[in-house]
């Protein structure tokens, strides 16, 4: 996803699971919304495991379809960096100078809850010091999981957080 890779790149290093990543082109021409299909997309080709990482904004665009994951029986993984807002579409207004950001903020969503209402296992935390220890659960797990990672509001991108 648009908004996250940025600040994933700042966070966690690259391949610290032994995991093979691969960037994958956007899904569709909402940008921000590609994470999860593209995940499931990738589940359907190979038997690699899958990690989407996914903004809020993007991730509550398609979560609808974990519920497919569900059915199929896709193992998958998605984090969710819940910073309550569309990062992508507030950054690119704030690089234009707007002087107020519109319609880019979100209320909070429980993604962990709406994963477990769906038959996804799913997680929330609030700091990243628990992270290690649910991916590597998650990794383990025979069905789909949400981990959802609160973040400061603030955290739009590597070049722009608090």
């Amino acid at each position: 996803p648009a908004s996250c890779g940025p600040i994933v790149a700042g966070i966690w290093p690259v391949n610290a699971f032994g995991v093979t990543v691969y960037l994958t082109p956007f899904a569709s021409s909402a940008a921000e919304a590609s994470g999860l299909v593209a995940g499931l997309r990738l589940r359907g080709e190979t038997d690699a495991q899958i990690v989407v990482w996914a903004g809020d904004g993007g991730f509550a665009m398609t979560v609808a379809e974990l519920e497919t994951a569900v059915r199929e029986r896709l193992r998958l993984v998605a984090v969710v960096l819940d910073n309550q807002r569309y990062g992508m579409i507030r950054m690119h207004q704030d690089r234009r100078g707007s002087e107020r950001p519109i319609a880019t903020d979100l209320g909070p969503i429980d993604f962990a809850a709406v994963a477990r209402g769906l038959g996804a296992d799913g997680v929330r935390h609030e700091d990243d010091g628990a992270f290690e220890a649910a991916l590597r659960s998650a990794l383990l797990s025979d069905r789909p999981t949400v981990i959802q990672l609160l973040l400061d509001r603030r955290w739009v991108s590597v070049d722009d957080h608090p």
